[in-house]
């Protein structure tokens, strides 16, 4: 029985041993992929390529790429590997605006591999070719600057609030969590202007959105897994079923949309904001607009192709994440850099005096757009960018930020989150202004 044993185990040894030698040379020979086409590289490690440091927690995929981009400065691009996936990076200002604009029917694929038995990730981040640029199309009139100028009123409100939550805190002196109470105060506009639905997260940090928004983008081994798996070993990860990590999360979101649409459909109500948008591409395959500009247009035709309700709940949900993670993280780490550099605080602040001043204390679409030092202070895209706008305004209107005995300099950054996160968040103080 021992021999049979021992015979068995040495053939599984053998066999591993062929198995790895296989996956070695294959490696190698992947890892010669940019070599070959004259594309500079640094040398990769058996089997992860050159993202070992992330794959095992020690530092961010950013950095890492950062890293290498100091080594071979000069080079107009270079090439890198994640496992054995050849990734291009390109660092010359005119080819990247080859790829981003003149070729861009070339390269308009994100080039992200995504998790497609998860409905919510049918979404346009992840979309690529033909059914992107179908849903980018019905989409775009829902981003007009007439929509922005109407959500602007909204961000005002949530603004306003935002400082009336704040004053009991500052007045004590509390050191606040920043990226915390920004994120608040981006699901606060989010829910409204995308769902119509008033959250109240900036008085009640709890609420049911805000527990949700966090739970995306919560850091875990198993969401970190993951990502990793779909980025650098798709096929692998697709064979193996290997879920997201955030199937709660997608639950939920599927059945509150559900829900809207049909408490909405059933009873006739009608709200100016995204849902509702989606809501006519759903049941239509067009919104207002689209129908209008065909009327004017006779060489354009409507697209008729209608959205299912799972699509509704796609694009949803990454209005809601983009709309309230972009804005949060750029207010907190903008309200970081403030509080570093007190004459640029100075000099944001008799702006934001002045365009107060000037428009009767509002803050409008027109006031934002003509505020050439924010657009210094803080950059973005569109509706992103107006509500960090709009939250940075009314915060240094009224109060001066400061650093603080917990604000970490230089910021250290969460090595496994999805996104920059800082790892001790970012801790300032708020002082009232004179």
């Amino acid at each position: 029985m021992s021999v049979v044993l021992q015979s068995w185990l040495g053939d599984l040894a053998a066999v591993v041993l062929v198995v790895l030698a296989a996956a070695y040379v294959w490696f190698s020979h992947s890892f010669t992929y940019w070599t070959r086409r004259g594309v500079p590289q640094r040398q990769p490690q058996f089997p992860f390529g050159n993202v070992r440091q992330s794959v095992l927690g020690q530092t961010r995929f950013e950095f890492v790429v950062q890293d290498i981009y100091n080594e071979l400065k000069g080079e107009k691009y270079f090439g890198m590997y994640g496992f054995s996936r050849p990734l291009l990076v390109l660092t010359d200002p005119d080819l990247i605006r080859l790829v981003l604009v003149k070729d861009f029917d070339s390269f308009n694929n994100r080039g992200v591999p995504f998790n497609d038995r998860e409905p919510l990730n049918h979404n346009l981040f992840f979309l690529t070719g033909v059914k992107w640029r179908r849903l980018r199309n019905k989409l775009t009139p829902t981003f007009t600057t007439g929509k922005l100028k109407m959500m602007c009123q909204t961000m005002q409100d949530c603004g306003r609030e935002m400082l009336e939550v704040l004053e009991e805190s500052a007045g004590r002196g509390e050191v606040l969590e920043m990226r915390e109470v920004s994120a608040r105060y981006a699901t606060d506009v989010i829910a409204s202007v995308a769902f119509g639905v008033e959250c109240n997260c900036q008085r009640n940090p709890e609420a049911e959105f805000r527990q949700w928004g966090r739970k995306v983008f919560q850091p875990s081994l198993k969401n970190r897994f993951s990502m990793f798996m779909h980025d650098f070993l798709p096929t692998l990860a697709k064979l193996l079923r290997i879920g997201g990590g955030t199937e709660e999360v997608s639950q939920y979101f599927r059945s509150m949309v559900r829900e809207t649409v049909e408490h909405r459909e059933k009873n006739s109500v009608t709200r100016n904001d995204f849902m509702h948008l989606l809501i006519q591409l759903k049941n239509r395959g067009f919104v207002d607009e689209e129908k209008t500009h065909a009327a004017t247009d006779q060489n354009k035709e409507v697209d008729n192709w209608k959205l299912s309700l799972d699509d509704v709940a796609a694009q949803a949900f990454l209005f809601f994440l983009a709309g309230f993670e972009t804005s949060s993280t750029t207010m907190s780490f903008a309200l970081y850099e403030l509080a570093l550099n007190p004459d640029v605080q100075k000099r944001l602040q008799e702006e934001v005096d002045a365009t107060m001043k000037k428009n009767n204390g509002q803050l409008t679409y027109e006031a934002i757009s003509e505020m050439s030092y924010l657009d210094k202070v803080v950059a973005g895209m569109r509706l992103g960018l107006l509500q960090a706008k709009i939250g940075l305004a009314y915060l240094t209107s009224k109060y001066e930020v400061q650093c603080c005995e917990h604000t970490t300099v230089p910021i250290e950054f969460n090595k496994v989150s999805f996104i920059p996160m800082p790892a001790g968040g970012v801790q300032l103080r708020l002082a009232k202004r004179a």
